[in-house]
């Protein structure tokens, strides 16, 4: 398949972009995401390689992009002048500075810099969102995190003296440590976060996470239950935020737009090794190995059928907390179900883990303990 082909199957309106930097100064013990350690050439072909990717895969002369994502990885981690340059690349793909609502850098609080903050701040709808993970040494160190708490709380500082829109990305269900809400209401009642994300540890493929687990150094996350999950979500609550999603939190008016588009489902262009674009039923992959993708390797191209789609309809829009499954919508999208669907959701409805309106259907404190299998239950 040729990048021209892949182009035609991609969208020309409105929808996100995403920029994957696969540099990162160390790799976390739990990680299994795509990262190499930068070097000054590889930054550089990167950068280049990242300019002819998107004039293959854009659309000039109108992009209508309403959220651009730069994900890693790290990417501050390539220092301010090579970030410099990203955004340069990415900035004649946004002729209309108005449409853009939401320009998200990710980046971990020991490689940011007040001058990086200071340019990132003049960057239109800007958001940081910033990996945290944990909020004390010892359990950073647990993660194989080289951030101290002395290098968060300078970012934090830094961040929020400049920046208005800040998230925070954070882990649960570290073996061996106590539950993360009282450490995150203290840091959210300090600091004006808009948003934060907290996810349940899962031990990946080929880390050293996992050598650890299966020789026993360290208890299986997976075996670690949701309390810590109802416990975080109460303190933040009781903080102004809405759980809107099972994993984010945001305060009014603040969700991830950017993520929103994600998950109901729009489409998106992503550029960087391992980066996926979707519109529609096609979806491209590009490779996860840098050199690689410098080689200008071409995505894979996968067409999801319409039950791929079904089932990730249904699982996108219960995750959505507040918005949930519309059955209706559904319908439209897919045809009226078989008999045993609307039976499946009777049941889990009776059972407590589903709660309808209408034609609106949630998940409930209940069903949010066991959403895999309460999703999984719906699957054709």
């Amino acid at each position: 398949m040729n990048h021209n082909f892949a182009a035609e199957n991609l969208p020309t309106a409105e929808g996100g972009l995403y920029v994957h930097v696969p540099f990162c100064l160390h790799k976390c013990d739990y990680c299994g995401f795509y990262s190499e350690v930068p070097g000054q050439s590889s930054v550089d072909c990167y950068l280049t390689r990242l300019t002819g990717e998107a004039g293959e895969r854009i659309h000039l002369p109108h992009p209508k992009f309403t959220t651009v994502f730069v994900g890693g990885g790290n990417p501050t981690c390539i220092g301010l002048e090579k970030l410099k340059r990203l955004v340069d690349i990415i900035m004649p793909y946004l002729p209309d500075k108005s449409a853009l609502q939401e320009w998200t850098f990710e980046s971990n609080p020991e490689t940011l810099t007040s001058e990086m903050v200071d340019f990132l701040a003049t960057l239109p709808s800007i958001r940081l969102s910033i990996g945290i993970q944990r909020l004390n040494d010892h359990e950073l160190s647990v993660l194989g995190r080289r951030a101290s708490m002395d290098a968060v709380n300078r970012a934090m500082d830094m961040v929020f003296s400049r920046v208005q829109n800040v998230g925070g990305d954070f882990i649960m269900g570290v073996p061996g440590c106590p539950s993360l809400a009282g450490d995150l209401h203290n840091l959210v009642e300090k600091y004006p976060f808009n948003h934060v994300s907290a996810y349940f540890l899962t031990v990946e493929e080929n880390t050293p996470m996992q050598r650890a687990v299966v020789s026993g150094l360290l208890p299986d996350p997976a075996d670690i239950d949701a309390t810590e999950l109802y416990e975080t979500r109460d303190v933040l609550v009781a903080s102004g935020f809405e759980h809107y999603e099972i994993s984010n939190y945001a305060r009014p008016g603040f969700r991830c737009r950017h993520n929103l588009n994600y998950w109901r489902p729009g489409s998106y262009i992503g550029l960087g090794p391992a980066a996926v674009s979707s519109a529609d039923d096609i979806r491209l992959s590009n490779v996860a190995d840098l050199s690689r993708w410098l080689t200008n390797e071409a995505p894979a191209l996968e067409k999801l059928s319409q039950k791929d789609r079904r089932n990730e309809h249904l699982m996108l829009r219960l995750r959505l907390l507040l918005d949930g499954l519309d059955i209706v919508d559904f319908e439209r999208h897919f045809g009226r179900q078989a008999d045993e669907f609307y039976a499946t959701l009777s049941g889990q409805i009776d059972s407590g883990n589903l709660l309808r309106y209408d034609s609106l259907v949630r998940l409930t404190d209940q069903g949010l303990r066991i959403a895999d299998e309460v999703m999984a239950s719906l699957f054709i």
